[in-house]
């Protein structure tokens, strides 16, 4: 009987002593992976962080032969105006592949998945569809309020005096391979489409006021510029020189041309 007794408190001491190990071991898993997480976030950010660059730089890259009149590259609607002209809307268009460009075939609207479009920065949150037939000044690409990647707006949009009306007034602008000649004017970044669509403005293309040097023009009250600060509060900026750079204050960097505006 006694021997018994021992056995039973013997092995109820060892139940307990499992227990006890069981308790310690989910509490070291959980502190690994509470010190694990911030890491492993971390580096998902960086990976991202660098898809975006490389994206972007492949948006450059095509900008570099879309803008050579010798590259021989279609340019969609700009094809009218000779090989010496174009608009960005154009290459916007071809790197969606809407409008002219469609690449959808028979079907009226397609989903645009962040794994294959450049467009799209690997950060950003939510889906795109594109619907043909139509430019992207018309809501091509939507639901706007997720698109994530914009080109500089003073490419696209600027104002001109007219003297009979003795005002200003937008006017697209039509550019040609000189642009190629202007390496530090900032082509393609993050942007946040939800903002702009908060401000009722269509988020394809987006610019700074640059007060710095007092230019007045459209932009001056910084309702065109929503940019996004997805990448450890910084945002990523594609360049017509091709190359891609970052930054948490974007609309101050000295070296960054925001103010040019094609002749």
């Amino acid at each position: 009987m006694k021997r018994d007794m021992c056995q039973n408190s013997t092995n109820a001491s060892r139940r307990a002593l499992t227990l006890i190990e069981l308790l310690v071991t989910i509490s070291i898993i959980a502190l690994l992976i509470a010190i694990l997480m911030p890491a492993l976030s971390a580096g998902r950010g960086a990976a991202q962080d660098l898809e975006c660059k490389t994206r972007m730089r492949s948006v450059t890259t095509e900008f570099l032969m879309f803008a050579d009149p010798t590259a021989g590259v279609p340019r969609g609607d700009s094809d009218a105006f000779g090989p010496n002209v174009f608009r960005i809307e154009d290459f916007q268009e071809r790197m969606y592949g809407i409008d002219e460009f469609w690449s959808g075939g028979d079907r009226d609207r397609a989903a645009l998945s962040s794994s294959e479009s450049s467009m799209m920065c690997p950060s950003a949150r939510g889906s795109l569809e594109r619907r043909s037939g139509i430019p992207c000044s018309s809501g091509a690409i939507g639901p706007q309020e997720n698109v994530s990647t914009g080109f500089n707006m003073r490419l696209e949009e600027k104002w001109v005096y007219v003297p009979q009306i003795d005002r200003n007034i937008r006017q697209r602008i039509n550019l040609t391979s000189k642009i190629l000649s202007r390496p530090d004017v900032p082509l393609v970044f993050d942007l946040d489409g939800k903002s702009a669509t908060e401000l009722g403005q269509i988020p394809y293309y987006s610019a700074p006021p640059v007060l710095s040097d007092k230019i007045t023009d459209m932009y001056e009250d910084g309702n065109f510029w929503y940019p996004a600060l997805r990448h450890n509060r910084r945002m990523n900026v594609g360049f017509i020189g091709g190359h891609v750079l970052s930054s948490t204050e974007p609309a101050t960097e000295p070296f960054w041309r925001w103010s040019y505006v094609p002749e």
